[in-house]
């Protein structure tokens, strides 16, 4: 094998190295900024979507209780309205009794 041919190093040179160091690093940073700058992107469009579907899932909740409120005051007042099961076969044993007496009655 051949020994290299040693060439010595100027300053100069060195200052080339660092430079051209320093570029491909700040080659690699503005490739690096624009990929966070894609991902800030996206999670900002990702956080609109999300808000908007948790906006549109509060209106619905919104409206499920509304309707749950006026089912319970309908429910509620029903109970004026009705006579419960009960009280019907309590009225209607009264009734049967009621004939009964008319009859021996006549």
């Amino acid at each position: 094998m051949k020994k290299a041919i040693n060439k010595k190093m100027t300053i100069d040179d060195l200052a080339n190295m660092i430079a051209e160091g320093r570029e491909d690093t700040n080659e690699l940073a503005r490739m690096v900024a624009k990929g966070f700058d894609g991902v800030h992107n996206e999670i900002g469009e990702f956080k609109k979507e999300v808000n908007m579907r948790f906006n549109e899932t509060e209106k619905d909740i919104a409206e499920v209780k509304e309707n749950l409120a006026s089912t319970r005051r309908d429910v509620l007042s029903m109970g004026d309205k009705f006579t419960l099961k009960y009280e019907l076969h309590d009225l209607a044993s009264r009734v049967v009794l009621l004939e009964q007496k008319g009859k021996t009655k006549r």
